[in-house]
């Protein structure tokens, strides 16, 4: 965390540099943003399948960043809130990272300020740590995305070759000298929350350490529903229909019934701290039908949802205030049950649809949109980067509707997806394939590589890095199509 010392050279940074100081007296598990591998910033090798076949020549044409927001305080209300105002930034702070960023609304930019996540007062809301971890994380993208190279600005002779012969043009980084990291080079999404807006507001100024010399940044807020698969109302009554019908299946029941005395457990060792009307700040995807928990529903012995456990007690650790009724594993069963769940009925392909389609379409639009843009250097050229400012359950929607590989751990704060595009062509190509390029899709969680079974090989069986772009685009297709089919049939 201490290079983030060198941004306080952006004006009105000084105080972020004085927070390293309250971080250092957190508990350590707590002070890093998402542990990860290293970051996947180089493009992937393509060995050659015999001596005489072509070398090729790679680059990164763009990328799309979903990433989660930084440390928060409990979205549930406390009582102790004097406490919990003390970690969030102070207003000068906020005043300053949100210089050189514009919002733009339209009449869907409430959604977030109506969602029980978005929490009330103190709660819910970014901390000094998580803004902390947001500078940090922008840093490690301009780290991975920016050939911080002055000297080597001429064009496509600055690369890497492989022991293959491979080109990778601009060492696989993303900006460089004829095309170096700029506001208007890159888009930014978030959903309407303070938490979110703050964060990508935080990225942004380790993004641009020295300022964006006069240059705004919008941040559009007018697609909070399509980033969250929990939106209240939710968009289609046939989506809360199904999540009722999955969170009633045998064997979520069965395990309802193996975990209550945890739950019950864990909602009497915090409910003495619980703020007024906490039962009302439910949410999650089949969280919101009733008690996920099941048996007595009075109001003293009802236990908490699993997400409210789940966040309220991840806070509560991570600062050291876990009652001693409940022990360090106990928290990690918690956490892991509700990851569970969200897993349980997320995976059901419709799902997934009906929750994340319409995110899920403008990733797939953007690819197409920067693979068939002529770059003449205008304002009219698309964003080589979009950065998407959202919640674990956006990053966990995205995973079970593209179908990738589950991660070993559910997104921690800061985490952040990153989907590239990548152009692929023949050094020499033949007369006939001269104007041939490929272009795929690598999709990654903190660094770690995220197949889809989607693009499963089919001589091995074995998944593969890298998705043609016409082959995702095509699954994503096929998929809605034959939802529509099965709907006008039903």
């Amino acid at each position: 965390m201490m290079r983030i010392a060198r941004l306080t050279a952006s004006a009105g940074l000084l105080a972020i540099a004085l927070m390293i100081t309250i971080a250092s007296d957190a508990p350590h598990h707590c002070v890093s943003a998402a542990s990860s591998p290293p970051p996947t910033s180089s493009l992937p090798r393509f060995p050659k399948s015999s001596p005489e076949a072509p070398s090729k020549k790679v680059r990164l044409v763009s990328v799309q960043v979903v990433h989660r927001h930084g440390d928060r305080t409990p979205i549930t209300p406390m009582k102790n809130e004097t406490y919990w105002g003390s970690i969030l930034p102070p207003s000068h702070v906020l005043e300053g990272i949100a210089k050189g960023t514009k919002l733009v609304h339209d009449e869907n930019s409430l959604a977030g300020a109506n969602h029980a996540a978005g929490g009330r007062g103190v709660f819910g809301q970014l901390s000094q740590l998580g803004l902390l971890q947001m500078v940090d994380l922008g840093n490690r993208l301009r780290e991975e995305l920016h050939l911080d190279d002055e000297a080597n600005d001429n064009g496509d002779d600055i690369h890497h070759e492989d022991e293959h012969g491979n080109k990778y043009i601009y060492g696989g980084k993303l900006f460089h000298g004829k095309a170096p990291l700029h506001p208007q080079r890159i888009k930014v999404t978030s959903t309407n929350f303070p938490r979110t807006l703050q964060s990508v507001q935080g990225l942004l100024v380790g993004l641009f350490p020295d300022g964006t010399d006069d240059h705004h940044v919008d941040i559009d807020v007018t697609k909070t529903n399509e980033m969250i698969p929990d939106p209240q109302p939710r968009r289609t009554q046939e989506q809360a229909d199904l999540e009722r019908e999955l969170a009633a299946r045998p064997h979520l029941a069965e395990k309802e019934k193996e975990m209550r005395g945890l739950a019950v457990r864990a909602t009497d060792a915090i409910r003495h701290t619980l703020g007024d009307d906490y039962e009302k700040f439910i949410f999650g995807v089949g969280e919101e039908n009733g008690d996920s928990t099941s048996g007595d529903n009075s109001h003293q012995t009802k236990p908490l949802s699993w997400s409210q456990l789940a966040e309220i007690t991840t806070c509560l650790k991570s600062r050291d205030m876990l009652p001693k009724q409940i022990t360090d594993a106990d928290q990690e069963a918690i956490s892991s049950h509700a990851a569970w769940r969200w897993f349980q009925n997320l995976r059901h392909p419709r799902l997934a649809r009906l929750a994340m389609y319409e995110m899920v379409q403008d990733i797939v639009d953007g690819l197409h949109r920067s693979k068939n843009c002529p770059r003449s250097g205008t304002d009219d050229d698309e964003p080589l980067l979009h950065v998407f400012s959202a919640h674990d359950s956006t990053l966990m929607g995205l995973i079970c509707a593209f179908h990738l590989q589950q991660p070993s751990q559910w997104p921690h704060y800061a985490s952040y997806i990153k989907v590239e595009l990548i152009e692929v062509e023949d050094m020499h190509p033949s007369e006939a394939s001269r104007s041939q390029k490929e272009y795929f899709v690598r999709f990654s969680l903190n660094g770690e590589v995220l197949r889809s079974t989607w693009s499963k090989d089919e001589e091995s069986g074995e998944l593969r890095d890298l998705i043609s772009v016409d082959k995702l685009t095509e699954m994503v297709n096929k998929e809605h199509h034959d939802d529509e089919v099965a709907m006008m049939e039903g």
